[in-house]
């Protein structure tokens, strides 16, 4: 089964939202399909497009201190650029506002896990700048249309217990395996960056707590 044929629901609305000013965000836990649904915007696309990842190290050393000048000199004259494990570059939501507000031209598209929101983009760049949308992995729905009804109510239980991530989906003998692997991979290390942010906010309330008490 090839998941890149699925019909994400999703899919229509992002490409309503294309080229209307803002930036747009996919938001989603990792290993969802962020990065399939957007390779497949882009290859039904008659546009020229540029794609980046936050994995590489050049690519966040670019793009965390960056001006308008540079990021037109990075992209060319590209119109459509796809910014994968976008959480992983400092100031990236000064980046993107940098996209919206003076490349115009440019539609930017960025990816994320949920933790990328809090950590980067909550705060002033974006106001009024982004269209987020979040993507789960395939629904019931999502899949009955896939591959049928009776299909995949013959599945539900096999669902039920490993759930439908993409990867789980397509090697389903290896369903406990790969489940395992996720949660401890990548869910934990989810959970674990949100409660090092709340803790964060936590010792700058204290530090403002302190510099009052110390003014009065």
């Amino acid at each position: 089964m090839s998941l890149t044929t699925i019909h994400r629901r999703i899919y229509s609305k992002i490409q309503q939202r294309l080229f209307r000013g803002k930036a747009i965000l996919i938001f989603g836990p990792r290993q969802v399909g962020k990065s399939t649904l957007c390779e497949f915007i882009l290859k039904e696309t008659s546009l020229s497009f540029f794609i980046l990842n936050g994995d590489d190290g050049d690519v966040r050393s670019e793009l965390s201190e960056t001006s308008a000048t540079r990021l037109r000199s990075i992209i060319g004259n590209h119109k459509l650029v796809f910014i994968d494990e976008a959480q992983r570059i400092p100031n990236i939501g000064l980046t993107l506002k940098i996209f919206v507000d003076q490349l115009k031209d440019v539609q930017v598209i960025a990816t994320g896990s949920s933790a990328f929101d809090l950590a980067n983009l909550s705060n002033e760049p974006l106001t009024g700048r982004k269209y987020e949308f979040f993507l789960f992995p395939p629904s019931f729905g999502e899949m009955v249309e896939h591959h049928g009804l009776l299909e995949e109510k013959r599945l539900i239980e096999q669902r039920l217990i490993f759930g439908s991530y993409p990867e789980i989906i397509t090697h389903p003998s290896d369903a406990e395996e790969l489940l395992k692997l996720l949660s401890g991979s990548y869910l934990y290390k989810d959970l674990l960056m949100l409660e090092q942010i709340k803790k964060a906010r936590v010792a700058r309330k204290g530090t403002q707590g302190t510099r009052s008490t110390i003014g009065k």
